[in-house]
């Protein structure tokens, strides 16, 4: 797809040596940027013909909305900042609005957006069978894993990783670990995704003789604190008895927990107990080198943005349902000489 020929954002600023979302604050008249920081890119404006929207228009503003949840803050702040990145190559500015742990619906979310002139919506993490009633057809709409299965979603466009690919990965690598006997840490919202990993998972273990059952499985509060209940749910665990030799996290923060959890009932990881989680992205997985199955964060974003703007322009989306590749992050919490 052709991007704009003409300067862009992301040009000026590069030649500024500042964000982009720097310059779309001073784009927006946002008191926050200094005065110093302002005329630089003021300046730069000028120095390459950069065309100003005109004072006071909104219409000129060209912009699109986000919307986010709060549940797995790390991998929304990424996808956030690449989406903003990525559409400041059209000359957009994002508007973001986060659900806040179920205080704001969906529904809430569209209005407010909708009511704020946006060209097109980028929906992380939501429904679309229970909004499409209310689904402005002049605005186009991308989603981000999608909570809906097709054949619901045939007629939208999503992205998202291949769930399905992370829980056999996951598997693998815990099963080159000699690992027979893993827990899966999961949250309890139902969607698709949830179910994918899941399968993926079982199915590893299956064709390697190994039989899970939903006994295999701890769900813990979608809305609550990730961390702090993996590491009571783990605690609990090893002083309950139950045997186990691994765990596979539905987040790095969820696997941080679980680590945690476990070095304080005395165990060794990963000689004892190997742990893996999902995102590879957040500061849990760097905190102390989790090893993650790592979402592409910055694909999802670019992958998204493309298909909103072949919408918004009104063409043929080439490929409306998108699946983007995981991989294994090493890290601490597998033995090195068997992380695949």
């Amino acid at each position: 797809m052709s991007k704009k020929k003409s300067i862009s954002v992301k040009y000026i600023s590069e030649k500024c040596g500042v964000s982009t979302a720097t310059i779309s604050r001073v784009l927006n008249g946002d008191s926050r940027v200094s005065s110093v920081t302002r005329e630089k890119v003021l300046e730069a404006f000028r120095k390459y013909n950069y065309k100003l929207p005109e004072k006071n228009s909104s219409s000129a503003r060209k912009k699109i909305g986000v919307i986010t949840t709060v549940s797995n803050q790390d991998y929304f702040a990424s996808l956030l900042h690449e989406i903003i990145d990525h559409m400041a190559d059209f000359d957009y500015s994002v508007i973001s609005y986060s659900m806040g742990r179920g205080r704001f619906s969906l529904r809430d979310a569209l209005m407010t957006l909708y009511d704020s002139n946006v060209s097109g919506i980028i929906i992380i993490s939501g429904d679309y069978i229970s909004v499409k009633d209310m689904l402005k057809p002049s605005i186009p709409h991308v989603w981000i894993d999608c909570n809906d299965a097709p054949p619901a979603t045939n007629d939208i466009c999503t992205v998202q990783s291949d769930q399905y690919v992370s829980g056999c990965l996951a598997a693998r690598a815990l099963i080159s670990q000699n690992c027979k006997h893993p827990i899966m840490i999961m949250g309890t919202r139902n969607s698709i995704r949830k179910e994918e990993r899941k399968k993926g998972f079982f199915d590893e273990f299956l064709k390697a003789g190994i039989v899970l059952t939903d006994k295999n499985i701890i769900e813990i509060e979608t809305s609550k604190d990730g961390f702090t209940d993996s590491r009571e749910a783990i605690r609990y665990h090893i002083a309950k008895g139950t045997e186990f030799d691994s765990v596979f996290a539905i987040s790095d923060w969820r696997a941080l927990g679980a680590y945690t959890g476990a070095i304080s009932m005395g165990k060794r990881i990963p000689e004892d107990i190997c742990i893996i989680g999902f995102d590879g992205i957040s500061l849990a997985c760097k905190s102390v080198n989790i090893t993650s199955v790592q979402q592409n964060t910055r694909r999802l974003a670019q992958c998204s943005c493309e298909q909103l703007m072949h919408l918004i322009n009104g063409e043929e989306v080439p490929e409306k349902h998108i699946m983007i590749p995981t991989d294994i992050l090493p890290g601490q919490t597998l033995l090195q000489s068997n992380q695949l």
